[in-house]
């Protein structure tokens, strides 16, 4: 009967197989129905059309990396291409078990890593943030005391401003907050207070912020004239269902009875707010906020009854450091003692920033980066180790396939030994299979795990706390380098045994069990 080629079969499957695959997005992104319905449906037959799915595709992926890979291994190794031709599609089925029992560990393993950083994404503080936030944990400065904030040495004075901050209350419910809660779906938002002009406007603004709706000069010209116009980043007029010139209302802290309406100037992409407000002591301790605004100093620090300066952000000039800006603003801190404001004592405690005596905070997107990628590689890397143990154990897998198919094959080993086979090349074409076993499941993991961590970011809109947010897909490729090497030393090292137990057999010893196999 005549060897199963993978490219008869793989066709027809493969096209059964990427009809399954499109069904977990379809549901995600395109077929309406209830939130709460969309994570079940998901999971009993999203999921189980994607395994299918993949499962289907694993002989053409099993063809390509033995058509592509092949020829490059046989030259690596030294060996003739025309020995590796047909090494795994003569025995589809037994590698088509192996490979898919290798991918349950490297699929998952890059699943959980393209998922898990493609989360992150949202949260890490992008380009638009200056160099540092200051913050004055008790009291405040006087407004004449800007001047002399600029003079400071290291400090760029034409980029450096006044911040007005309050997180109040949202009037209504518009972000949908009481059905159900999530880092977008909140009751409050930060307010802040700054020079539109020098803020967002001109060719090199402080805050160099990405309109997604509307323009900055138009933006700038609104704030400027007054009216209580703000700029909204993108997540929290979509939840809220706003466009330019909506309004929304807000009740300061201090003044319930006084509510203020704001209306959207312009629509901004602002990743990474969420943290850096965290850090910085510009939100409170207890309560979560659906966005940051930003909107004229004036109108915020009249509204909110903010007579003193409790931030300012801040570019630093080339080769300033962090430390020679806080001891440049650490005697003004100490100077204007007071009472701690409520809407920074979020910022008691040093993580993501660094304090300066006991009066002065200071936080720069670097630090607050760092902090949560160091965090955040801890939980990602636990979440990846019963992948990386499951891929362990299905290397075993390989030792038997190998076995069995130098079983399958010692007759034809032993004529290969007899027309002039060298013990080494024999161990390396052994090997070879491994490698190309490996290879074949590196590819199907790396398409099933980026399908699914792609299609993970969509479902925890819905079913997790931090969705809402705009989740750029974002690929490790680091990371995912590591485990194809490790899926590969894996597979080589299963491989070690039967290759050289192969290459230390006599030729007559290799025909004669083999012809009794046969």
């Amino acid at each position: 009967m005549p060897a199963l080629s993978p490219r008869r079969l793989s066709w027809p499957l493969s096209l059964g197989g990427l009809g399954l695959i499109a069904v977990p997005p379809l549901l995600l992104f395109v077929v309406p129905m209830p939130d709460a319905a969309r994570y079940p449906v998901y999971a009993a037959v999203g999921c189980t059309a994607m395994a299918i799915g993949f499962l289907l595709l694993a002989p053409l992926v099993i063809g390509v990396a033995e058509t592509l890979g092949g020829p490059w291994l046989a030259r690596l190794l030294g060996l003739s291409p025309a020995l590796l031709r047909s090494q795994l599609s003569n025995n589809l089925w037994r590698t088509l078990g192996t490979t898919v029992a290798l991918t349950l560990g490297l699929g998952l393993y890059v699943a959980t890593m393209t998922w898990g950083y493609s989360m992150l994404a949202p949260f890490t503080p992008g380009d638009w943030v200056p160099d540092v936030l200051a913050a004055f944990t008790t009291g405040g400065l006087p407004p004449e005391e800007m001047a002399a904030v600029r003079r400071l040495p290291g400090v760029d004075p034409a980029r450096c401003l006044p911040l007005a901050v309050e997180q109040p209350r949202l009037a209504d419910d518009i972000t949908g907050s009481g059905e159900r809660a999530s880092v977008t779906r909140q009751d409050t938002v930060i307010v802040v207070g700054l020079d539109p002009r020098a803020g967002l406007g001109g060719a090199a603004p402080l805050l160099p912020l990405r309109f997604t709706a509307g323009s900055a000069d138009e933006a700038v010209r609104l704030l400027a004239e007054g009216g209580r116009h703000c700029v909204v980043p993108d997540h929290f007029a979509q939840a809220a269902g706003l466009g330019l010139g909506d309004r929304f209302r807000l009740i300061p802290p201090e003044a319930p009875d006084h509510v203020v309406e704001y209306t959207i100037a312009g629509i901004v992409a602002l990743p990474g707010w969420h943290w850096m407000t965290k850090f910085s002591g510009l939100r409170r301790r207890s309560a979560r906020a659906a966005a940051m605004i930003f909107a004229d100093y004036g109108e915020v620090a009249a509204d909110f009854r903010l007579d003193r300066i409790h931030f300012i952000w801040m570019d630093t000039r080339p080769g300033t450091s962090l430390d020679e800006v806080g001891e440049a603003l650490r005697p003004l801190a100490e100077r204007h003692r007071g009472r701690r404001q409520p809407v920074n004592d979020q910022g008691t405690w040093e993580y993501g920033a660094r304090m300066v005596g006991t009066a002065l905070r200071l936080s720069t997107p670097e630090e607050v980066g760092r902090r949560i990628r160091q965090r955040s590689d801890g939980i990602i890397r636990g979440m990846c180790q019963l992948p990386l143990v499951t891929l362990l154990i299905a290397s075993l897998a390989v030792v038997n396939t190998i076995m069995a198919s130098v079983r399958s094959r010692r007759w034809e080993l032993g004529l290969l030994r007899s027309v002039g086979l060298t013990r080494g090349a024999l161990v390396r074409l052994v090997l070879a299979e491994a490698l190309l076993i490996g290879l074949a499941a590196c590819l199907l993991s790396l398409a099933f795990g980026l399908w699914a961590g792609w299609c993970g970011t969509g479902l925890s809109q819905y079913v997790s706390f931090f969705g809402g947010l705009e989740t750029p897909l974002v690929i490790p490729w680091g990371s995912l380098a590591m485990g194809f090497a490790g899926t590969l030393a894996l597979c080589l090292a299963a491989a070690l045994w039967p290759a050289v137990s192969s290459g230390r057999a006599e030729p007559l010893t290799l025909l004669q069990s083999g012809r009794g196999a046969m």
